[in-house]
């Protein structure tokens, strides 16, 4: 039996839905058998689908934006939801209350660049903050890692990022989350599955979709201890209570409340983000970037 290859973007609780694919078994229970790939930083997973070396990963549909800003053409289309909010988290060093008006005063770690910047952009002029008058700390962008290191070090200032970093923070005692940026945004098509249309209009893609369905829906309600213990052993470097922490604020926003398909609300959300931050020059039509199976 051939194994099917997965992959993501980006490694973080915030994903689940997409773990729980292979940690629970849904797959399995469509016959196929599974392994999950932790990617490296910087990971292109558009080349590695193309090259045959992953069956489908998590994505995001601004990706494919970024294709058709550049008129290449692509067979990689978008099948499933898997996250209907932003997933960072601000957490904080300072004493007392949270004033939006300290990101200006002290030191800010924020992921820089791509869809996590364009969000947080966006999120922060709701709270009348111009994220170009906020000192950056480096002038080259610092991985998570980095943030993470210099961060608990810090005696003040501000860390952004998917859980489970801000929640295993707060457990070290390292400051407190105090701000959720998918709260401020709303509902949004933040990532996806995506594959090549190959596969999704196959029986193949049936079967994931199906699996990945009951997923979803199995990690938004199911006790957030329990679907820590299911993914922990993706996320070795986490306490399994700051993994379940995440979960739980997760399960709260309602992240994976909704189906697997991507709603207009959602897509026309992210469509006003990336041009909020001039990353798109027009609104692309979801028809030209989500293929579903069976369709």
């Amino acid at each position: 039996m051939k194994t099917i290859n997965i992959t993501a973007s980006r490694h973080a609780v915030f994903y689940s839905p997409l773990i729980a694919l292979v940690s629970e078994g849904f797959l399995e229970n469509e016959g196929l058998q599974s392994e999950y790939h932790i990617p490296n930083p910087g990971i292109n997973v558009y080349e590695k689908i193309s090259n045959g070396e992953i069956d489908f990963a998590q994505s995001a549909v601004s990706q494919s934006w970024n294709f058709i800003e550049k008129n290449i053409p692509s067979s990689i289309k978008h099948f499933a939801l898997i996250n209907s909010y932003d997933g960072f988290f601000i957490n904080s060093k300072n004493p007392g209350e949270f004033n939006w008006e300290e990101l200006y005063k002290y030191p800010f770690y924020f992921v820089r660049g791509g869809q996590p910047e364009a969000m947080l952009k966006y999120a922060l002029d709701k709270k009348n903050i111009d994220i170009r008058k906020i000192n950056l700390i480096t002038k080259d962008p610092l991985d998570t890692h980095e943030m993470y290191n210099r961060f608990s070090i810090e005696s003040s200032g501000f860390f952004h990022e998917q859980g489970s970093y801000p929640h295993q923070l707060e457990l070290e005692g390292h400051g407190k989350i105090v701000a959720s940026i998918g709260e401020i945004i709303g509902p949004v098509a933040f990532s996806t599955l995506c594959a090549d249309e190959k596969l999704i209009n196959s029986d193949l893609g049936k079967k994931i979709s199906n699996a990945f369905k009951k997923s979803k829906k199995w990690v938004q309600n199911s006790e957030p201890m329990v679907v820590a213990k299911s993914v922990h052993s993706f996320f070795k470097d986490f306490d399994i209570n700051s993994i379940s922490n995440a979960i739980s604020d997760y399960q709260n926003l309602g992240t994976w409340n909704s189906g697997i398909k991507i709603g207009d609300i959602e897509y026309k959300k992210a469509l006003e983000v990336f041009k909020f931050s001039n990353l798109i020059s027009k609104n692309h039509s979801k028809n030209d970037v989500v293929l579903y199976s069976g369709e």
